[in-house]
């Protein structure tokens, strides 16, 4: 064995001295075992070891040789490869450890080169390390940077292999965790649904590292209480993955609500990274569920947690804590700077991720952002593999980010470092942009403004023309992915065509479909047909996932936006001429199967099935070509907008005792439905002046002239 750095003695006697290429001891062992009472005054023994005894030591230092190596394979295949969460030595077999000729002595030094290996082996292998109002910081490593291509992220999904049915419990987890967290599955079932959560939800918010995940699970030492609340939330999110028999329907039940429960109660008392990466998943189930206040509630919590802590904030892992603001309240929120390159990356990660769930849940209500734009000043985050692997990079800023655009040094960055979730975040930051043009206020009768409003509407479709020539060539090979076998890997590039689709319909219906009604405010015909290829694009994209059994690697996302291109789908068939489109069944149908992992595609299936049973028609049959189908929907538009305006007006009158109407389920369903389309955002003293409700809902919708269409089409791929 090569010399080490630790030295461990072997004997219990004094160490060795080298004369010569011998060794002489200064105290030798006899054959009775050592020193009897009165041989200091007897003859002296020969110089020198007893015949064999440098040959035992030679065997034992092989032996011990063997465990060590044994040992830093197993290592370095539990970081490396997709092998079970196991502690290295919990493998070894009973021959590398045991001795028949080494006696006591070698047992023990055997013991103690096991102990020290095991200490290396637990602090070398990306440990969490939990401190209040910290995160983890993991030691640097260095490997060999992977060629630029989708390969950087495939490998870096790559899921571990979960444990056969006869592995013991013992080998999945380290720590006795039914005793510690007896509300969690057993080991093995524990074991098996961080598996899942990493192959189904990971990889489109890649929010968490995998190897250090798992080794909370593989250490022999009870992690503390942030890592396991992690555990119980991963949990609670993962169950609906599992095809485990004894995960029965009131299993799953009671293991989500003991979850949810003890994440709720931790985070009351303690705020720190781990608890709002808990949070935060805790979030994307309950917005996978229902949009129902109980999830208004908890991204209230997590945003203003985010924005306590001013994590919205890029920070110099190298800052030193006296930068920080020197007001005592100031400094009772906020986290010390991050002690590494990683931790800062994993802070970077938290944010864009909680920023997405803020932009996607207020995406077409109309209110504002609980995350505002001048409190989100941070870089893009790296590719996953790169954090994966700890090697420090810096990646640019978000064009069309306030003052970072203007910076082409910065801009003009290599985008090797960008993964598709780098693309999605700065996508994100369109759809803002696009979002509070859209709440601003126009007046659609003065061609001032409506000419202004144009400008503006351009120059954010221009945008989107940029940010999708500037994405990676493996963007346009989406679908031959689709139909390999890294097709559980690249569900991230799904998520980000889907959100694409979701950015194209959000800009441009208010050019194509605009309401109310204006002689200025003309629709546009080349909006429209920008509305309807994204339709068509996320139809193309759908039939491959459909046909490839991808449905249950996609998030809550997708049936968001399979839920916008449907309702589109409305709007355009509430214009005269224009039939309803048959591959709304498509769409519905998809959502029913995405109803079984993320409930949230149920509730839309259900309320595009009743606006088609409202007609009184069933949605198999020749519906689609009947003209009574379009004075239907036209109708209960006018009605979403005519409700619009009527509680706007509501809000700006004087608290009255009187009661408020109680709204039908038509009324409710048609807010629903057409209520994201009332676009443009008019000026009350428009709604108020030139024309009454009344007027409003007895007029037609316009039928775009593409002959004078204001908009002009531009030859960019919408797909």
């Amino acid at each position: 064995m090569s010399s080490t750095g630790n030295a461990v003695p072997l004997a219990s006697s004094p160490p060795p001295e080298c004369n010569g290429g011998s060794f002489n001891f200064s105290s030798a062992d006899q054959e009775t075992g050592g020193w009897k009472s009165g041989d200091m005054g007897s003859k002296k023994q020969k110089p020198g070891p007893k015949a064999g005894a440098g040959q035992d030591l030679a065997d034992k230092i092989r032996r011990l040789e063997s465990v060590v190596q044994a040992l830093s394979q197993q290592l370095e295949s539990h970081i490396c490869g997709p092998i079970p969460a196991e502690t290295a030595f919990q493998r070894i077999s009973p021959p590398l450890v045991s001795s028949n000729s080494a006696g006591s002595n070698a047992s023990s030094a055997e013991s103690s080169i096991a102990h020290a290996v095991r200490s290396v082996s637990l602090t070398s292998a990306k440990p969490w390390r939990h401190q209040s109002h910290q995160s983890l910081a993991r030691p640097g490593s260095t490997s060999a940077s992977p060629s630029p291509s989708i390969e950087h992220e495939l490998r870096a999904f790559t899921p571990v292999t979960p444990p056969t049915s006869s592995s013991s419990p013992g080998t999945t987890v380290g720590w006795p965790s039914e005793t510690v967290e007896p509300a969690l599955p057993p080991p093995q079932q524990l074991y098996v649904l961080v598996d899942l959560y990493f192959k189904h939800i990971n990889t489109w918010i890649p929010m968490l590292d995998r190897v250090t995940t798992f080794n909370i699970l593989s250490q022999p030492r009870t992690p503390v209480e942030a890592d396991r609340i992690l555990l119980h939330a991963i949990v609670m999110i993962s169950l609906r993955f599992s095809t485990d028999p004894s995960h029965t329907e009131e299993a799953r039940l009671s293991y989500r609500h003991a979850s949810k429960r003890r994440v709720q109660f931790y985070a009351l008392d303690c705020s720190d990274i781990r608890t709002l990466q808990a949070l935060v998943l805790l979030a994307v189930d309950m917005l996978g569920c229902s949009h129902r206040p109980e999830t208004s509630n908890m991204l209230a919590w997590i945003t203003q947690s985010i924005l306590n802590f001013r994590l919205g904030l890029e920070t110099d892992h190298s800052a030193h804590p006296s930068r920080s603001s020197p007001s005592s309240l100031a400094r009772a929120f906020m986290l010390p700077p991050p002690r590494s390159w990683t931790e800062n990356e994993e802070r970077r990660r938290l944010f864009w991720v909680v920023y997405s769930m803020d932009r996607y849940a207020t995406l077409g209500t109309g209110s504002r952002f609980s995350i505002e734009e001048r409190a989100a000043k941070r870089r893009l985050p790296c590719r996953y593999d790169i954090f994966s692997d700890d090697r420090a990079v810096e990646t640019r800023w978000p064009r069309w980010d306030g003052g970072y655009c203007n910076s082409e040094h910065d801009t003009l960055r290599s985008a090797a470092s960008l993964g598709s979730y780098s693309y999605h975040c700065e996508l994100l930051k369109i759809i803002t942009q696009t979002h509070e043009f859209l709440r601003k206020p126009v007046q659609i009768d003065a061609r001032r403004e409506i000419d202004d409003w144009r400008r503006r509407y351009s120059e954010l479709d221009r945008w989107l023309s940029t940010w999708l020539c500037s994405l990676p060539g493996e963007y346009s090979e989406i679908s031959q992915f689709c139909h390999s076998d890294t097709k559980s890997k690249i569900s991230n590039w799904i998520i980000l065509q889907a959100a694409f689709v979701v950015a194209v319909i959000s800009l441009h219906t208010a050019a194509a479909y605009p309401y109310p009604p204006s002689r200025l405010f003309r629709p546009s015909y080349n909006a429209m047909q920008k509305c309807l290829g994204a339709v068509s694009s996320l139809k193309e994209l759908t039939v491959d996932v459909v046909n490839t059994g991808m449905l249950d690697l996609l998030g809550p996302g997708f049936p968001f936006a399979l839920w916008m291109a449907s309702r589109i789908l409305l709007v355009h068939a509430s214009i005269k001429g224009h039939p309803l489109d048959p591959n709304i069944l498509f769409f519905m149908e998809t959502l029913s199967q995405l109803g079984k992992y993320w409930p949230i595609a149920r509730t839309y299936r259900v309320m595009l099935d009743s606006v088609l049973q409202e007609h009184g028609e069933n949605s198999a049959t020749g519906i689609f070509q009947k003209p009574s189908i379009t004075e239907k929907l036209g109708d209960m538009r006018r009605s979403a907008y005519s409700l619009h305006v009527a509680m706007l007006q509501n809000e700006n009158l004087e608290q009255q005792s009187s009661t408020s109407t109680e709204l039908t389920e038509i009324e409710l369903l048609s807010i629903d439905i057409f209520g994201t389309f009332n676009q443009p955002t008019v000026h009350s003293n428009f709604r108020e002046s030139t024309m009454s409700i009344d007027n409003i809902v007895s007029e037609d919708f316009d039928i775009p002239d593409p002959s004078q269409d204001w908009f002009p089409l531009r030859e960019d791929n919408s797909k």
